[in-house]
């Protein structure tokens, strides 16, 4: 990934968002998921101008879908998992948050395959300036921790029986 001139850009860790909806929603019952089933549910729209919400737009532009009905939009990501655990409603996140309050949450994974965003968390660092010593070693101490979770993050979703995008079945 480019950044800045000036900048020195250290991927950590690679965009991968996710539906995500409550524990016991309908659709996890069934045993086959195509995007048309998307349209029977409310969504969570993410708030205006972030990545999330260009997110949740290229994914519908590009499986073919119409707008979604946009139930609730935006606000903490704590009033987005509230309302998601008390309705049917989906939404998109990255499966990072959700692999994260997997334990203290009743949200969960809808296992839809769908396009992923060309983006990455990382660390971002001037590049012409030596970093001082301190600054280095949370850098690595980031990396590392971040190696971790990238780790287990990559267990989790090799659980997942991931469902196909189809259309029409």
């Amino acid at each position: 990934m480019d950044a800045a001139r000036g900048f020195q850009f250290t991927p950590i860790l690679a965009a991968r968002n996710i539906i995500a909806c409550r524990i016991g929603h309908p659709l996890l019952r069934r045993k086959k998921l195509s995007t048309d089933d998307l349209l029977d549910f409310p969504w969570i729209a993410p708030l205006p101008g972030s990545p999330l919400l260009a997110d949740l737009h290229a994914l519908l532009l590009s499986i073919g879908l119409p707008e979604v009905s946009i139930r609730y939009s935006g606000g903490s990501l704590l009033s987005v998992f509230n309302y998601l655990e008390e309705t049917d409603a989906l939404t998109i996140l990255p499966h990072s948050v959700v692999f994260a309050h997997r334990k203290d949450r009743q949200i969960t994974v809808l296992p839809l395959q769908i396009p992923q965003p060309p983006r990455s968390l990382g660390i971002l660092r001037a590049a012409s300036e030596s970093p001082l010593p301190a600054a280095d070693k949370l850098a690595r101490h980031i990396m590392r921790k971040f190696d971790l979770l990238r780790f287990l993050i990559e267990r989790h979703q090799t659980s997942i029986v991931w469902g196909r995008n189809d259309n029409r079945d």
